[in-house]
């Protein structure tokens, strides 16, 4: 059966547009901006010629009514931006913040193939241990991993396989099933769609969002969803890999249910 899905989900035109892997830790309050200097020289070695600052990311917990609340991400000193290593080819980036590590590949025109999950998450698991061991090397405070986030997000341009909003049965199996539903998208022109799913194994949530958006810069109408699965396992970060590939395994079982076989067939040339 596993060989069958794995068959099943293979692409010659994937629409992958950006996988963005994430580790959140509590607060290394001694992270300052010199640190930060250190840091990128190491990772310019990988090619990470160019820095960018950006507001740091709100930490979103995953949290169930019996648990107690986990790492605490407040802190009493002054703010640090969140820092962008963009990587030469423009398509990985590096992103470090006092409570967060992440890791994106993005499609761009020069590189457009998706690697493939297994290759990015060894990148992503390089650059993560990396980045600990200059933590640990600075002397700036333990690590301890809080949750890990994986996300998807996946693209659909205008003029393959839709035209208009009323074409949303044709795209999505979860708005297929009555007569009227073609009828009810006639003249939409916004969706915004929002759904979450407990994942116990996973110790959180995979969340779900469709929306419609134009994409620079071509700007082109396009379909977007995404994917996101966050939570941390019981036996902490001696399971991340098992984690980050069973959050993979979740996200591939919902999108294969939620297209229909005509998109998946004939617009992403299923093999």
């Amino acid at each position: 059966m596993m060989d069958a899905q794995k068959k099943k989900l293979d692409f010659a035109k994937p629409p992958v547009e950006e996988v963005v892997l994430s580790v959140l830790f509590k607060s290394l309050n001694g992270l300052l901006a010199p640190h930060l200097g250190e840091i990128w020289q190491e990772f310019k070695k990988d090619g990470f010629t160019r820095i960018l600052e950006q507001p740091p990311v709100m930490p979103t917990m995953e949290t169930f009514p019996d648990q107690n609340p986990g790492a605490q991400f407040n802190i009493n000193v002054p703010d640090l931006p969140r820092i962008w290593f963009i990587h030469e080819n423009d398509s990985q980036i590096l992103q470090v913040q006092r409570d967060r590590f992440t890791f994106n590949w993005r499609k761009t025109e020069l590189y457009p193939k998706y690697p493939g999950f297994s290759v990015i998450f060894e990148r992503f698991e390089s650059f993560y241990n990396r980045f600990g061991e200059m933590i640990k090397n600075l002397e700036i405070g333990p690590m301890t991993p809080a949750q890990y986030e994986l996300s998807y997000i996946d693209q659909l341009m205008h003029g393959e396989g839709w035209n208009t909003l009323s074409d949303m049965g044709q795209i999505y199996n979860i708005f297929v099933g009555s007569q009227q539903s073609n009828s009810f998208w006639n003249g939409a022109e916004l969706i915004i769609f929002q759904t979450s799913f407990p994942i116990q194994a996973l110790q959180g949530r995979l969340h779900l969002a469709i929306s419609n958006r134009v994409k620079s810069p071509q700007q082109r109408q396009t379909l977007q969803t995404d994917f996101t699965v966050r939570g941390f396992p019981e036996r902490s970060e001696s399971e991340m890999d098992l984690w980050f590939k069973s959050a993979r395994d979740q996200i591939r079982e919902k999108f294969a249910s939620m297209f229909t076989e005509d998109i998946q067939i004939h617009v992403w040339e299923r093999k």
